[in-house]
């Protein structure tokens, strides 16, 4: 019996030049980013997500039934809706 479980990784890219994502980046959207990836996590949607320890990326793993749905997800994120990062997302298999 197979302990694998299929999940979706997620790597994101701030996908804007620096100056002006921190234009953009304001609280309002910094909040709305924080309250919509704590809702995926407490719904058990997210597993875990973080920005790498030197800021070059950030990781998402999703515990979904299809990258279709991880894909949705990704769309309804504030910070991809207002364009400032990309998430390239990838299936994968947990042990």
């Amino acid at each position: 019996m197979s302990t694998e479980r299929k999940m979706v990784m997620g790597w994101v890219r701030v996908c804007v030049a620096p100056e002006i994502f921190n234009s953009r980046y304001d609280d309002v959207l910094q909040q709305r980013e924080k309250e919509y990836l704590a809702s995926l996590q407490r719904s058990g949607e997210i597993l875990i997500s973080g920005p790498l320890a030197d800021g070059s990326a950030g990781l998402v793993v999703y515990d979904v039934q299809s990258l279709r749905e991880a894909t949705d997800l990704v769309e309804n994120q504030p910070t991809v809706r207002a364009g400032l990062l990309s998430v390239d997302l990838h299936e994968m298999f947990a042990v």
